[in-house]
């Protein structure tokens, strides 16, 4: 591999054992360099899905847009420790700042999309400069993380019966053998109730705001 050039392309598959001996083409890696994907949704779970099993998460960056137009030409994914956090403890005081864990990791995929639609990957790199999660730890990568709605609606109901919000995870915890096959974390359970509690608030203030105008 060029060390100047750190992309592997779709052109270069052929050659991917003998050119690219760092790297480790699994069935799970080929599957998903070859593929073709219909929309900006199956493209990202796809890589999600590639990146939860070798111990990373992902996040959306760049994009390009075809001429006149505002059909996406290119998207890109990265790693979630790509790039570093920019200082604000210059524009402002703050009493505790979270320390980052971005790396400047430089892994990321890059999705060429057809006008018609069409999402292929054009080149990637897929070196790591940090340690990856173990596989303990992967239900916990924030981009593997997703409360589905038969979850979500579990929550609510328990919620609005009074149940706490602790014991309504470990119950659904407990439900699928261990926290680590849920798919989401407490905090995401704490973060979903309070989101739900708030649209109720807002959307009973609506309400007597419809009901004074009534009047």
């Amino acid at each position: 591999m060029d060390e100047k050039n750190p992309f592997i392309t779709l052109e270069e598959l052929d050659d991917f054992d003998e050119t690219f001996g760092t790297y480790t083409l699994d069935d799970d890696f080929s599957y998903f360099l070859q593929g073709v994907y219909k929309s900006e949704k199956e493209a990202y779970v796809k890589y999600c899905q590639y990146a939860h099993t070798h111990g990373f998460s992902v996040r959306k960056e760049h994009l390009s847009y075809w001429p006149n137009s505002r059909k996406l030409k290119s998207k890109v994914f990265v790693c979630s420790k790509s790039g570093f956090k920019k200082d604000t403890e210059k524009i402002q005081k703050v009493k505790f700042r979270k320390s980052s864990t971005r790396t400047g990791c430089p892994v990321m995929v890059r999705f060429s999309v057809c006008e018609d639609g069409i999402w292929t990957v054009k080149n990637l790199v897929e070196t790591h400069n940090h340690e990856l999660a173990k596989s303990d730890d992967q239900h916990l990568l924030r981009s593997s993380r997703h409360i589905t709605e038969e979850n979500a609606s579990v929550l609510k109901s328990m919620a609005d019966a009074g149940i706490r919000t602790i014991n309504a995870f470990f119950y659904l915890s407990d439900e699928v053998g261990g926290v680590e096959n849920l798919g989401f974390t407490k905090r995401d359970a704490y973060n979903y109730i309070q989101k739900e509690r708030r649209a109720k608030i807002e959307n009973g203030d609506s309400n007597l705001l419809i009901e004074l105008f009534k009047n």
